[in-house]
């Protein structure tokens, strides 16, 4: 492999390799990914997206190693311009408007580019949306005189004072209305702005760290490896205790383990101490799902889809609502670790279950439970 891609939310791994077919596109990069993809030795590696909160952030020092040994590396778009304005005095290639931004001091926080997502088996479906490509959408706007400047730049400060899992495109649309209400004496005309605000956020509204992310492949597929000279730069790496710890920490082979991290202390109550049977089943079930090595990946899906029903997060097609998903994971204070760890013990419980053959006397056990609670509320 001659480029390895860490793509995400910003880029679908197919649309990567519909511009790089031989490329290695990778998930989202986490410290220690960029260590591990050059012991297959690529000639280039793409940052596009890397993980922020959930897990510790790729490390510059990774990228100047990648670079000191050849490698060249290059970064738009999400995490890979942030890393690239920051690294482009020692050689790494930034490219995109994004990058352009960074690297000029017209942005600066690292929330410009989070979002939330969901994970990778469903193709890191966005929950929301990032503060750029907001930007980005406010700027069509105007240029569609659907908004003033003036009214894009209100706007534009009010979405960014929001914490940035808050800001998705029902968000603008509701801060829109409020200030559209405010500025036109006529409610029609107020009304007919925000339905063509709606219209263009829901046909024309465009990702700029995936314009950037596509641009950025399509240089480098001009790019012909046959004849590119390795990297070299001018500084030399310092391989210092930090260094050799994350090395031996990502080399290792640590088995999978199913982490529980609730958000809060559950205060006790009558309905814990009915939980706590179940609880405890469903302890032994996960414990012995991981002792014998169940695949959950394809029992991913079904286990979000699941607490989708359950949260009455799926609308009338079928299809999942993730902006009201996103709510109630803040509702319930849930960090997105939490509750990808949450559907990861789901899709392990249904895949073991799916594996278990029940007996009779175990449908009519719970059948007997059901029929009682029924005669109780009736006779009640």
């Amino acid at each position: 492999m001659s480029v390895i891609v860490f793509a995400g939310p910003s880029l679908s791994q197919e649309k990567a390799l519909e511009i790089l077919p031989d490329a290695d596109v990778r998930p989202p990069a986490k410290q220690g990914d960029l260590y591990l993809a050059t012991l297959n030795k690529p000639q280039i590696i793409v940052l596009i997206d890397g993980f922020f909160e959930s897990v510790p952030a790729v490390w510059h020092k990774e990228i100047l190693h990648a670079m000191s040994i050849g490698i060249h590396v290059y970064g738009s778009s999400s995490m890979g311009a942030l890393r690239a304005a920051e690294l482009d005095v020692f050689g790494m290639l930034g490219s995109g408007q994004i990058y352009e931004r960074y690297a000029s001091g017209e942005y600066e926080d690292d929330d410009e580019v989070a979002l939330t997502h969901g994970p990778a088996e469903l193709n890191y479906m966005l929950v929301s949306r990032a503060m750029v490509d907001l930007r980005h959408d406010l700027t069509g706007a105007c240029k569609e005189g659907i908004l003033t400047p003036t009214q894009a730049e209100t706007l534009e400060k009010q979405l960014k004072s929001l914490w940035y899992p808050e800001r998705t495109h029902t968000q603008l649309c509701h801060l829109a209305q409020a200030l559209l209400s405010t500025q036109h004496s006529t409610q029609g005309i107020a009304s007919d702005k925000l339905e063509a605000l709606r219209l263009f956020l829901k046909q024309h509204s465009q990702s700029l760290k995936e314009l950037d992310a596509i641009n950025l492949l399509k240089d480098i597929a001009k790019i012909d490896l046959n004849t590119l000279a390795t990297k070299t730069v001018t500084y030399v790496l310092q391989e210092n205790d930090a260094w050799y710890t994350l090395i031996n920490d990502v080399v290792k082979q640590r088995p999978t383990r199913i982490e529980v991290n609730l958000p809060a202390p559950i205060e006790q109550s009558d309905y814990l101490e009915e939980a706590k049977l179940p609880a405890k089943l469903r302890a032994l079930a996960l414990e012995r799902a991981q002792e014998i090595g169940i695949d959950v990946k394809p029992w991913i899906r079904p286990a979000f889809h699941k607490v989708a029903l359950a949260w009455l997060c799926v609308s009338q097609d079928g299809q999942v609502e993730f902006e009201k998903v996103s709510q109630k994971i803040q509702a319930l204070t849930l960090t997105t670790k939490q509750f990808d760890q949450w559907i990861e013990r789901e899709a392990m419980l249904m895949a073991y279950a799916d594996q278990i053959d029940i007996q009779s006397e175990h449908l009519l056990d719970e059948s007997l439970i059901r029929t009682g609670m029924d005669i109780t509320s009736a006779v009640s």
